[in-house]
């Protein structure tokens, strides 16, 4: 897949403006893997952090299968993303065979979903690595030079948001905010699927209307997210 300098250099004005103005990083992730999905030739784009038992979770997705497939690894503590994390190294696999050979149980899941290779770029704040950034694809072969080196560049940014966070917050208080934005994924992956039933949408543009409200009105993208799922709570507690 050819990588276009003028579309990269776009996503990283909008990542760079996501930090310039020091926003949400829920918000940051949910850009960083749409992106990433789109630049690489990548069918399905996984965002795993640790959470504040230093376990790790998933922050974000390009779609429901990276959801899946991340979810599966998790389940069975086997995966390249794991790997990836527990070394601070990438750690990739181009076919299918390799795969199963070296992750078994999680070649399943991923076959499951179509997946046959995968390449995992740590995200590391002040020399720790908190996470991994996951790029499956339904096709075989490795990434190119270039696209590696975007998707170094990606995690990254991802690691830049975070350690904004940890600027205000050392320690324990920094995986505490890390969960939060984890929590609140949960309720935006809500509020996206309310909107676009609503509406007819893709869960996308879904989350692009929740981002600009959120934007246009000063609040927290969590904040905005309750709101719309707020009567879908009390229609349940009637």
């Amino acid at each position: 897949m050819e990588v276009r300098a003028e579309e990269v250099a776009a996503a990283v004005g909008e990542l760079a403006e996501v930090l310039a103005e020091r926003g949400e990083a829920l918000d940051l992730a949910y850009r960083l893997v749409g992106h990433c999905a789109r630049l690489l030739s990548a069918s399905a784009v996984g965002l795993l952090v640790e959470d504040a038992r230093g376990d790790l979770r998933l922050l974000a997705a390009s779609s429901g299968e990276a959801r899946v497939v991340e979810l599966f690894q998790l389940q069975n503590d086997e995966g390249p993303c794991l790997d990836c994390y527990r070394t601070g190294s990438p750690t990739a696999a181009v076919d299918a065979a390799t795969l199963q050979r070296t992750w078994p149980r999680f070649s399943v899941g991923a076959a499951s979903q179509g997946i046959v290779a995968v390449h995992a770029v740590p995200v590391q704040v002040g020399g720790r690595t908190i996470g991994a950034l996951n790029l499956f694809r339904d096709h075989e072969g490795p990434f190119s030079s270039v696209e590696t080196d975007v998707a170094h560049a990606m995690a990254s940014f991802v690691a830049v948001g975070i350690g904004q966070l940890e600027a205000t917050a050392q320690g324990e208080r920094l995986r505490e905010q890390l969960q939060e934005a984890l929590d609140s994924r949960v309720v935006l992956e809500q509020a996206k699927g309310v909107l676009a039933e609503r509406h007819r949408i893709h869960p996308d543009e879904a989350f692009a209307q929740l981002r600009a409200r959120a934007r246009t009105e000063r609040r927290r993208l969590r904040e905005v997210a309750s709101e719309v799922v707020a009567p879908l709570s009390r229609a349940r507690g009637a």
